[in-house]
């Protein structure tokens, strides 16, 4: 099922089982989406009602829930499908409790819903609510308004329900002075209106807000992590390009790239020569397989090394980006170590290198073993040879069959091989997260 039938049986669904409003760009829907992600004002205790209806219903069109992130403000469901002819679609959905920063409510969803207006497609938020949604919360972080959205301003700053809420809630006159104001000082108006509205409460909100904060910080995995292994001409560079272009406008710019390795630490060599240990370092780059073939006791010292940059730069750079609704892409990672020695010069046992990896390597979500025949291999990239190739192949066989790997075939297009590639991720990803939500 396409965008457009997806948007349209799950809009359906919401006109006549619930209360909501769409909150900003909601001109085209259902039939077409014309912003990154799609804002949704609902109750927190409607969206908990729903909610198994809900995940059936994206079931039965085809689509998976590939992120999922639970905070005390918003959930947030990443859609995601790969349709027949291998192409595939994403859609972000942002179910919000309420608008609010540090568990300080600025607009409650009862006030939204209740001046909502229905458009013959969906329900959305009326031009007020449209505009302090967004202005509220943006004031509040110290960030002005958008200029994209000035029409919508022009349109309501001289509405009297406006001018209430910015006196009542953060204590200025007009939007003239809530402009110039700083971000501290309207929280302080914003924390008294919540005593006043909430009394304790008030404090069990921003409790909450805690709560899911340091959850979500050292425990949440709402993104995840790619990794892709395989000899030179399997076409990595070509199908990872081609996967960033298949995640649209969700991902396109919610993903981080890394070659072989976090790279907190210089490359070995050059690390050796700065310190006067080794006299030259060999630059070039364009021949991976050039190093001869090192010691048992020089290959552990390398494992190490790497060994302290997988670890230390997992927690520091991926783990920080994977908390949130954002990938991460290592063209190679660590299982390149066990599959190709000569690469990174560290000639130990692939049994041994891959138990090691499990006890001592933060592992990735999505380990991609991607290969093609050596025939294929050898058509592509003619100065490689049938050996090594043969080589690499028999590695990434005997990782197939280990937890989070997946051997996958680029024989034909880059594209069927990321439709197969997609098809794992989402649906090993909503599975995981249907477990999160129980």
């Amino acid at each position: 099922m396409g965008t457009s039938d997806f948007l349209k049986t799950i809009f359906d669904f919401l006109n006549t089982e619930t209360e909501y409003a769409v909150l900003r760009n909601f001109e085209g829907l259902p039939h077409h989406n014309n912003s990154r992600d799609i804002d949704i004002a609902i109750e927190k205790n409607e969206l908990q009602r729903i909610r198994p209806q809900l995940i059936s219903l994206i079931e039965q069109c085809g689509w998976h829930i590939v992120t999922y992130l639970n905070s005390d403000r918003l959930v947030t469901w990443v859609c995601g499908t790969v349709h027949e002819n291998n192409s595939a679609d994403l859609v972000q959905l942002d179910f919000f409790y309420h608008t609010s920063i540090f568990g300080i409510v600025l607009i409650e969803n009862k006030e939204i819903i209740k001046h909502r207006l229905f458009n013959g497609q969906v329900y959305h938020a009326n031009k007020v609510y449209e505009f302090l949604d967004k202005y509220m919360y943006d004031r509040a972080v110290g960030a002005t308004y958008p200029d994209k959205y000035k029409n919508t301003r022009q349109l309501v700053e001289n509405n009297p329900q406006v001018e209430k809420l910015i006196v009542d809630i953060f204590g200025k006159n007009n939007l003239a002075v809530c402009d110039k104001a700083n971000k501290k000082e309207l929280l302080k108006a914003a924390l008294k209106w919540n005593f006043h509205r909430f009394g304790w409460g008030a404090i069990a909100n921003f409790l909450q807000f805690e709560y899911h904060h340091i959850k979500n910080y050292l425990c949440s995995n709402t993104g995840f992590s790619i990794g892709f292994t395989g000899p030179d001409g399997s076409g990595k560079t070509t199908v990872i390009n081609l996967l960033i272009e298949n995640l649209g406008d969700v991902f396109r710019k919610a993903h981080t790239y890394y070659h072989f390795r976090p790279t907190l630490f210089g490359n070995l060599g050059e690390v050796a020569h700065s310190a006067g240990v080794k006299k030259d370092v060999d630059k070039d780059f364009s021949k991976p397989h050039r190093g001869g073939k090192t010691s048992a006791l020089s290959s552990l010292i390398r494992l190490l090394y790497y060994s302290a940059d997988y670890i230390i730069g997992y927690f520091m750079k991926v783990k920080s980006m994977i908390r949130i609704t954002r990938i991460v892409i290592f063209d190679r990672y660590y299982t390149d170590i066990i599959c190709d020695s000569r690469r990174s010069r560290i000639y130990l046992n692939s049994k041994f290198l891959h138990t090691y990896g499990q006890i001592f390597i933060p592992s990735l979500d999505y380990n991609i073993l991607l290969t093609a025949s050596s025939e294929t291999i050898l058509a592509r990239k003619h100065e490689l040879d049938k050996e090594g190739i043969n080589t690499i192949n028999k590695k990434i066989d005997y990782l197939a069959n280990k937890k989070g790997y997946y051997k996958v075939l680029n024989e034909s297009t880059p594209q069927e091989a990321v439709a197969k590639i997609l098809r794992i991720v989402f649906e090993e990803q909503h599975q995981k997260n249907l477990k999160r939500m129980r």
